[in-house]
């Protein structure tokens, strides 16, 4: 079939005959709604028995169906690099995982998300990949992951994968392909020439610029991230239904959820040079839904940046028709500069109390203060001084888990584990190693304060399970530098006190399920113009019985006793459910207290 330039597409489009069908059947939906690039419909009968047909959406395998309550659900993110080594080559791997599901048990925990395994050249840690249906050799094998997945199960626990769906590794096979001068490989990929390049000039996040030359094709890739990710042209069916049959493998080998990394970059607007939410941005994911992963009661999570609250309800809309949610990360106080940023509870505090209004009824939220991209939450959030650093990460705890939606639990975040001084040959992250490259103007202490306070490399330091020379994360030197606090600051050690943060974050997944008003209730802030205390009221109603039932939570944000104004709220009938303090709380709350209570009232 011959191909021909599409330039009303962009440099590089090539079509094939439109008309083209399988059989007596028409261009397979729903990836035919665009223009088809050339050999699209080659290969998309490649891909045809990876996705399903209408029947399976319509009647889910045995294999799919649900057993994590959405509602209920709380998630342990791991980067496996960092959580244990079984093998003692400094690395993180999957039978570390399996080595330490015992303790994920215990925590309570129904989903662990894994950030990417797949085979990787590793330039961004495993978000560069290289192959999506291989394990790269680093953690170990396609049959351990198989075994983790069944052992998982048997702990009542699933399997979350990671996404990668706007760019892969350049040296995946598609990519390469491309790089040999295949048109149709190229069409995968955002390549253009000069003169596009020219009007349309794009920064990397990673900085420098986002177009990358390549001379054999006297041509320009794009890559949003580093040079060795380039973006994937979502705006070719082939792509996307390439996507789909990823999940679909992955599915088929018992995985309960999908993370999808900066999954608002898929569709892009060249006309304003936005990278992320483009026109056909919920399209595509309804396609990616209806192909793979949809009707099958498997929990999603998007990537979202730049979603708004508009788009947070379109993704998590209760049609099922999206994700079940998003991670947007308004709350965290990180704009448009990032390594300046600083926390403001009054910005939090107006980002929370808009999602949570926002969504209820209308969506779904995520729930979380952490993860492999930020710092470490008690560094962040509360005060990781030794004598506040427990109290205030139990405090933040309280606060992000008494609210409604899916928390979110990044590894170590349990141990209240904590930021950590970087020397420049200490850095691993790409990120952090190109900003510090950047900032010859910026006076050393200062650079050194962000890289400390907001660098990446905090949250990927190695799982702190014990006391020993390597943490009890591996018995030789970690691939990244270890906490020297893992001394005081381990899982050994929490286990064994009850009042640690590890038994609190117990005590707030037991409370989450327990509870009603914790998963339905409504959301009223009582002190928005306060930055140093939070406090907050929900309701619910059973539908059933018509018993009211009322949660309450005050905290005192600063290290200063202060008086609590919203403690009259504390009705005679109420009872403290959880508290950071052995004793009561009273009107005079101490620094960094907080405390929960509840009320039943009979309808």
């Amino acid at each position: 079939m011959p191909c021909h330039p599409d330039h009303s597409r962009g440099p590089g489009w090539h079509l094939c005959d439109p008309s083209r069908t399988f059989g007596n059947q028409p261009t397979m939906e729903p990836f035919s709604r665009f223009p088809l690039p050339c050999r699209v419909a080659a290969h998309l009968r490649k891909i045809e028995n990876l996705l399903p047909q209408p029947a399976t959406l319509m009647n889910p395998q045995p294999l799919h169906t649900p057993d994590i309550d959405l509602d209920s659900c709380v998630i342990y993110q791991i980067y496996p690099m960092s959580f244990q080594d079984s093998d003692g080559d400094g690395m993180g791997d999957i039978n570390g995982i399996r080595q330490r599901l015992d303790y994920l048990a215990t925590l309570g925990v129904d989903m662990l998300w894994l950030t990417p395994i797949y085979r990787s050249p590793k330039r961004d840690n495993g978000y560069d990949v290289a192959d999506y249906r291989a394990i790269d050799p680093a953690f170990g094998t396609l049959t351990e992951m198989e075994q983790l997945i069944a052992e998982a199960a048997a702990h009542g626990i699933g399997i979350m994968m990671d996404i990668v769906a706007n760019h892969t590794s350049t040296e995946h096979e598609w990519f390469m392909k491309a790089l040999a001068g295949d048109p149709c490989y190229q069409d995968y990929y955002i390549f253009r020439d000069q003169a596009f390049v020219d009007a349309h000039p794009i920064t990397s996040i990673f900085g420098g610029s986002g177009w990358q030359y390549v001379p054999a094709l006297d041509r320009y890739y794009l890559h949003n991230f580093d040079s060795s990710q380039a973006d994937l042209d979502w705006d070719n069916p082939a792509v996307r239904a390439e996507m789909a049959a990823v999940i679909n493998f992955w599915l088929g080998k018992g995985i309960k959820g999908f993370r999808f990394d900066v999954i608002d970059m898929v569709s892009k607007e060249w006309d304003r040079l936005a990278m992320s939410n483009g026109p056909h941005l919920h399209d595509y994911i309804r396609e990616l839904n209806a192909a793979s992963f949809g009707g099958k009661g498997i929990i999603t999570v998007g990537e979202t940046w730049g979603a708004d609250l508009a788009h947070m309800q379109n993704y998590s809309n209760h049609d099922g028709s999206e994700f079940s949610m998003v991670f947007n990360f308004e709350h965290l106080g990180l704009g448009s500069d990032k390594w300046s940023s600083r926390f403001d509870p009054l910005a939090f505090k107006r980002a929370m109390t808009r999602h949570q209004q926002g969504l209820h009824g209308r969506g779904w939220n995520s729930l979380f203060l952490g993860n492999h991209d930020l710092p470490r939450a008690v560094s962040r959030f509360g005060d990781d001084r030794p004598e506040w650093r427990e109290t205030s990460a139990k405090l933040w705890a309280m606060v992000l888990h008494m609210m409604q939606g899916t928390p979110f639990i990044y590894q170590g975040e349990e141990l209240a584990m904590t930021n950590r001084h970087w020397q420049p040959d200490e850095l691993r992250d790409v990120e952090a190693i190109n900003y510090r490259a950047s900032q010859s103007g910026l006076a050393p202490a200062e650079l050194s304060r962000r890289l400390d306070a907001i660098g990446r490399d905090n949250a990927r330091t190695p799982m702190q399970w014990n006391a020993g020379p390597h943490t009890g994360f591996s018995t030789t030197t970690s691939w990244i530098a270890i906490n020297a606090n893992h001394i005081e600051i381990n899982a050994d050690e929490q286990l064994a006190r009850p009042d640690s943060p590890f038994h609190c974050y117990r005590q707030l997944i037991a409370l989450r399920k327990a509870h009603p008003v914790v998963r339905h209730g409504n959301f009223e802030l009582l002190d928005g113009g306060d930055p140093e205390r939070i406090s907050y009221r929900r309701h619910w109603q059973d539908p059933a019985s018509g018993e009211q039932h009322t949660l309450l939570l005050l905290a005192n944000l600063t290290a200063t006793p202060l008086p609590m104004p919203h403690f009259d709220k504390v009705a005679d009938e109420m009872r403290l459910l959880l508290a950071n303090y052995p004793s009561e709380p009273i009107q005079l709350f101490a620094p960094y207290q907080c405390g929960i209570w509840l009320q039943v009232d009979q309808g």
